[in-house]
């Protein structure tokens, strides 16, 4: 049909209507526009678009002027499609770190020198020589120069480089994947086969130039096979999702130990930007970590822990190096996951804790209950003893008091005050070894020759009936303690110095500085000292040095123990049994 300087015939219906479905499916992706392969596939077909409708009025035109001013109009869309084409790839293929700004702004800028190149060949005549029409088809007849070919080389680089990037999907996802990527592969062929067949007139219409079409139609193809198998979905998922919004820093090392790539989750752990990673040593960015294990050149799986100390506090990571290999086995790289586990390793490091502190527990109440049995033997009897005493003499001074004979009465008096005076002591150690167990206290520096001024006074009776003598040095060496407790050690050392010394009891004190920063402290008596078989029992069950002339019932020196164990400290005694020597009683206490 002719109309004016146009034939419209059934090739220019079709390219127009073809034209208009490529405009509503651009309008379609652009408003979803949930991932960035979406919107340079809009932008294609967009272009597509654009390059079909001005080819449609070119073919129809009968005029070469027209021709040719639809023909650089077509450039818009011309130059356009293959640098979309080649960025969709990259987005569909997750090629992310090529899609930037910068490179953008480049190759689509090549575009624009495109087709600004067609818009002034008139002044240059570099992109066509001549132009002319083929009488018998009415199709445009091209000359062209040196910048079409080179654009046109540009060109095919693009479209090629985009179907290279969808052919190796095939070897990153699974087969249950690969048929649709060929598929899409298959697709983008087309319009490179059109391009062929209306270059070298292979052509069921002689002079039609189906490259326009060949790039709607692919961009239909692709479109709905996005939109059946949810592409959309799965790509940005598969490589944002899992990779990018992961919580573990991952990042991939070359088998030089280069770092070739990495996530967000690396970077925020590291606090550098992707420019100061890729290319450097993972071990190297990471300079407070202490890595015994290197996963440089690991060809097999490895599992290990780090630990890393900022600002005084302790972090614990997981570090999983995964060996990578290429299609022919040969080792490639590795990937590396890196996991915080800090909050796992402190609940762990708290259970241990509180398990070391249940055992200790354990065998404390242990230590008790030994401690308690053999208390059960030795005191139980005295206090029976002792409360038998006090209720014979009753009723001894009932009947005294009948008779009215003092001086028994005065006796009986005394014997009770004795008697009660033991079971008081008894109590008050007791109570003494239950604090010492129970209760929990701060240490201080201890002004020893007054705490053993304290411990003398409070032996002061014993000491006046026994008449000993004490020898004292000038000063103590200071330590470290709890005051109350350590004159309770004093005064049991002390007693039993004067009770198991000599006839004249002759007791000697003393202190040294050890060399681990703790003081010794002692007191030595003159008397018949300690058999070797029994030093080791002295602090450990309730036992009398001697069962026969000396009250005593054995709860002292397991107190002294607890006591001095309690801050930090040990307990001993030093004895030859030799006649006259005696025995030397000591504690060691820290000197902070």
């Amino acid at each position: 049909m002719l109309s004016g300087n146009y034939i419209f015939s059934w090739p220019f219906v079709l390219l127009v209507v073809v034209s208009f479905l490529g405009l509503v499916l651009s309008a379609l992706l652009f408003r979803i526009r949930k991932s960035s392969s979406a919107i340079f596939l809009g932008i294609w077909t967009l272009a597509s678009s654009i390059w079909s409708v001005t080819y449609a009025f070119e073919y129809a035109a009968t005029d070469v002027a027209l021709k040719i001013f639809w023909s650089k109009l077509s450039y818009f869309g011309i130059a356009f499609c293959p640098v979309s084409f080649f960025f969709f790839t990259l987005a569909f293929s997750s090629r992310n770190k090529l899609i930037q700004k910068k490179y953008i702004y480049i190759l689509y800028g090549w575009s624009v020198l495109y087709v600004i190149s067609a818009l002034t060949n008139d002044w240059h005549h570099l992109h066509w020589r001549f132009v002319d029409i083929y009488p018998e088809l009415h199709t445009t007849e091209y000359e062209y120069g040196p910048l079409f070919w080179v654009f046109y080389i540009v060109t095919y680089t693009f479209l090629i480089a985009g179907i290279v990037n969808l052919y190796f999907l095939l070897f990153r996802f699974s087969s249950r994947y690969k048929s649709q990527i060929s598929n899409f592969i298959l697709a983008t062929i087309i319009p490179v086969v059109g391009n062929l067949m209306y270059v070298f007139n292979c052509n069921p219409v002689p002079g039609f130039d189906w490259t326009p079409l060949g790039f709607i139609a692919s961009g239909f193809f692709l479109s709905i096979n996005m939109f059946r198998y949810r592409v959309f979905d799965l790509i940005p998922f598969a490589r944002n999702k899992l990779f990018d919004v992961m919580p573990d820093a991952v990042l991939v090392i070359d088998k030089t130990g280069k770092i070739a790539d990495c996530n967000p989750a690396l970077l925020a752990l590291s606090g550098l930007n992707e420019k100061g990673v890729i290319g450097k040593t993972w071990d190297n960015l990471f300079p407070s970590w202490d890595l015994s294990t290197s996963c440089d050149d690991a060809e097999h799986l490895l599992h290990f822990t780090v630990e890393s100390i900022d600002d005084s506090e302790k972090s614990y990571f997981a570090v999983q190096c995964i060996p990578l290999f290429d299609d022919n086995k040969r080792f490639s790289g590795n990937l590396i996951n890196i996991r915080n586990i800090s909050m796992e390793k402190k609940a762990e490091n708290e259970l241990c804790a509180a398990n070391e502190r249940l055992l200790q527990e354990i065998a404390e109440k242990e230590m008790l209950i030994v401690d308690l049995d053999a208390f059960a033997h030795t005191v139980a009897h005295d206090l029976k003893n002792m409360l038998g005493a006090i209720i014979m003499s009753g009723d001894l001074l009932t009947h005294s008091i009948e008779t009215s004979n003092k001086k028994e009465a005065e006796e009986i008096l005394d014997l009770i005050k004795l008697s009660s005076r033991k079971t008081l002591h008894v109590t008050h150690e007791l109570l003494l070894l239950a604090s010492v167990r129970q209760q929990e206290i701060r240490t201080n520096a201890l002004d020893m020759s007054k705490i053993v001024g304290e411990a003398i006074q409070r032996n002061y009776n014993l000491i006046e009936e026994k008449g000993a003598e004490l020898k004292q040095p000038k000063e103590y060496i200071a330590s470290s303690g709890y005051a109350p407790w350590i004159e309770e050690v004093w005064v049991n050392y002390i007693s039993n110095a004067i009770k198991y010394g000599g006839e004249r009891p002759v007791i000697e004190f003393g202190s040294e500085k050890l060399e681990d920063d703790r003081v010794k402290y002692w007191v030595k008596d003159n008397g018949n000292g300690v058999p070797l078989g029994k030093q080791g029992l002295l602090f450990h069950k309730f036992t009398r040095l001697e069962n026969i002339k000396v009250e005593g019932h054995g709860l002292g020196l397991s107190i002294v123990r607890r006591i001095v164990e309690k801050l930090g400290g040990t307990v001993g005694v030093e004895s030859s049994a030799v006649p006259g020597e005696g025995a030397l009683f000591y504690f060691i206490l820290p000197i902070k």
